[in-house]
């Protein structure tokens, strides 16, 4: 099933899912993967989408399905879209490049629900109907991709309510990310064994707990790193890395850019 329109288009089948031709398109395109790994591959290197995770290809990426698992859901949303969700939303006017990060986050997995769930049940109905579902879908979709989606236009990594055994350490790791933690100390304040938080973390966020501190500090650089003219070293050493060559390695890893190639694409012009 593919609906389109001048915003973008939402594309679900269960056909066709083996490798597919190259693709570099002129618009921002949102991979879900509701039932198990989907798997991209860019000239970077290859992109796992676990189960209930999404990723975003920005404008002009280079990438092809390798392969996707029982389904293929995805929507394009043009750039003019993510503009005019902005201006609605109050935020200065945007063109984020997201990051090389297959990402989970609650609100855009009931989201994708509800739309599989309504295109199950009215695939045969009015063109009127699917087109009218359609633009009010792109429409809530580029707010919480604004909102929710990991990349140059946030200040900080985008987090959530969860159980609150985690929920502790999550507000422990925000309060004092610059500090060296250990899994150790964050068991003990989540008052379990580090093997338990360790597993409750992955299965609520899809990140260790180490690697989601790592993406918070990293993303809390992000605002002097483009609004600034700090030193890239000085930023790195305050937001908790242990060196500048790890805040590097982590954002070539995240961006596929170095930290200076961020800035000078996306930080303040003079």
């Amino acid at each position: 099933m593919i609906l389109e329109n001048e915003n973008g288009l939402l594309l679900k089948r269960r056909e066709q899912l083996g490798e597919r031709d190259w693709r570099n398109d002129p618009c921002y395109k949102i991979i879900f993967s509701p039932y198990g790994t989907s798997q991209y591959q860019t000239p970077q290197g290859d992109i796992q989408i676990h189960q209930n995770e999404f990723f975003i290809f920005n404008p002009a990426n280079d990438h092809r399905q390798l392969q996707a698992a029982t389904e293929k859901f995805l929507i394009e949303v043009q750039p003019a879209a993510l503009h005019t969700a902005a201006e609605q939303m109050g935020l200065e006017k945007v063109e984020p490049e997201f990051s090389f990060l297959s990402f989970r986050h609650p609100q855009i997995q009931q989201w994708m629900s509800f739309v599989r769930d309504f295109l199950s049940l009215h695939e045969t109905s009015s063109p009127s109907i699917n087109q009218l579902f359609l633009d009010n879908s792109l429409t809530q979709l580029a707010m919480m991709m604004l909102q929710y989606g990991p990349g140059s236009h946030q200040t900080e990594f985008p987090t959530f309510k969860s159980k609150d055994s985690i929920e502790v350490v999550m507000d422990a790791l925000k309060q004092s990310y610059e500090e060296d933690w250990t899994l150790d100390q964050m068991a003990a304040t989540a008052r379990m064994n580090k093997y338990q938080l360790a597993h409750l973390y992955k299965e609520e966020t899809g990140l260790s707990p180490y690697s989601w501190l790592q993406m918070y500090r990293l993303f809390r650089s992000q605002y002097p790193l483009l609004y600034t003219q700090r030193p890239i070293i000085s930023i790195s050493l305050h937001h908790g890395f242990k060196s500048v060559a790890s805040y590097n390695h982590l954002f070539k890893k995240v961006y596929r850019k170095t930290p200076s190639e961020f800035r000078r694409i996306h930080g303040m012009k003079n």
